[in-house]
């Protein structure tokens, strides 16, 4: 009994096998039968009495044609342009770190990063301890000048009625021209300071000592750094410099170029700069310097160009797309891209059309040289007059059928 149901079980089991592999079966049968079709009609139809008639020719019928825009070549400018990447700098040449002319304690800090100044505005003060002995040093000498000045003058009246010995009037002279020398020395010590003659005046004629003294900015422009703070002990000439300045109306911009491309480029080339944060506006300027020097690393150089930025739009160090106008732009024969096949043997080809008979349009290869690209169109600077009718779109289809018909 045992014997029994286990053959039972095994039959069973094989009956279910079979099934699911006849379902299997169905199921392929199903899918292959049931899947689309690939397309297989190419996009151009090639109909009987087309394809290579004679060398260099080749023949479409009239549906064919029209897929193939035929028309006259054009004419257009096409510009001398040569593209880069470069970055956004401050001008340097209308960029400067203000330093103080005196060794002291910064008292006041009068403007922030990112203000606008103008020529000769104060940007911080400085106490400076030695300016009180150099005034100090002005009003004693300034007086005894007087002095000296005024006993030269009455030595002078009475040598002239002989009322004192001529070694008395020498005496006088020399003692005066000491007393100008020293208060020349003294207005000088002063003005090396930073103080202007006006200062100077000022402090001769109220006595006054203002150890105090202004760091003014030199030329119009904003603040692009200030590390100043109060109380902060500064040096002339010590980096880096409390407040910088910088005129904003121009920057840079610097792009590394290629040794080999050195010979392309000329101060004073117009330039057009193009941004991220302003997709949609083309700054201009000009070429203003290039290269003097090749860096041996990278076998590059750079060149410069001052761009102009008026309304403070730009900031130094994005990234920027460089176009350079080498020379003027120049007319020439302009096909669109889709006309020129490039061959495998690195000759490029259009397809100009010739007579038309009863089996369709004839198309003869003609070869030509390419110069600029623009707006999608090529410039053919041998091998094809303006005016000429050709191929202009899917020129590869007339190489193709040529081809294959060639085997």
């Amino acid at each position: 009994m045992a014997r029994f149901s286990s053959r039972t079980r095994a039959r069973r089991g094989a009956v279910v096998l079979s099934a699911v592999v006849l379902a299997l079966a169905a199921g392929g049968a199903w899918y292959f039968d049931s899947r689309p079709q690939a397309a297989t009609a190419p996009a151009l139809a090639t109909p009987s009495g087309t394809g290579k008639v004679a060398p260099e020719t080749v023949r479409v019928g009239t549906a064919q044609t029209a897929a193939l825009d035929v028309g006259p070549a054009g004419e257009q400018q096409f510009a001398n342009v040569r593209q880069t990447i470069g970055n956004i700098d401050f001008n340097q040449d209308r960029t400067v770190p203000v330093y103080t002319a005196y060794q002291g304690r910064i008292a006041r800090v009068l403007v922030k990063a990112g203000d606008d100044v103008k020529a000769g505005q104060t940007l911080y003060t400085v106490n400076v301890p030695d300016i009180a002995q150099a005034a100090s040093s002005l009003i004693s000498t300034a007086g005894a000048l007087r002095a000296a000045d005024e006993t030269l003058r009455r030595a002078k009246v009475l040598a002239q009625d002989n009322s004192i010995p001529q070694k008395e009037l020498q005496q006088n002279q020399a003692d005066q021209q000491a007393a100008d020398a020293a208060y020349r020395t003294a207005r000088k010590s002063l003005q090396l300071f930073g103080l202007t003659d006006a200062d100077v005046a000022r402090i001769e004629r109220e006595h006054s000592v203002d150890v105090e003294m202004p760091v003014k900015s030199p030329i119009a422009g904003r603040v692009t750094a200030r590390v100043a703070q109060v109380g902060l002990l500064v040096q002339p000439g010590t980096a880096p410099a409390p407040v910088t300045v910088a005129d904003m109306r121009t920057l840079w911009m610097e792009a590394n170029v290629p040794e080999s491309e050195f010979s392309l480029y000329r101060i004073g080339q117009q330039v057009s700069v193009r941004v991220q944060a302003w997709p949609d506006k083309t700054f201009t300027g000009r070429v203003s310097y290039v290269g003097d020097s090749v860096d041996a690393s990278t076998r590059r150089l750079i060149v410069r160009a001052e761009v102009n930025d008026p309304a403070h739009q730009l900031r130094p160090q994005m990234l920027a797309d460089f176009s350079i106008a080498l020379s003027a732009p120049q007319t020439g024969v302009a096909v669109p891209a889709a006309a020129v096949v490039r061959e495998s043997n690195g000759m490029n080809a259009v397809w100009v059309a010739d007579a038309e008979d009863t089996q369709g349009q004839r198309f003869v290869r003609r070869e030509v040289v390419i110069g600029r690209s623009e707006g999608g169109r090529v410039q053919i600077t041998q091998g094809l007059k303006a005016g000429e009718r050709l191929a202009r779109r899917n020129a590869l289809f007339l190489s193709n059928l040529y081809e294959t018909d060639a085997q």
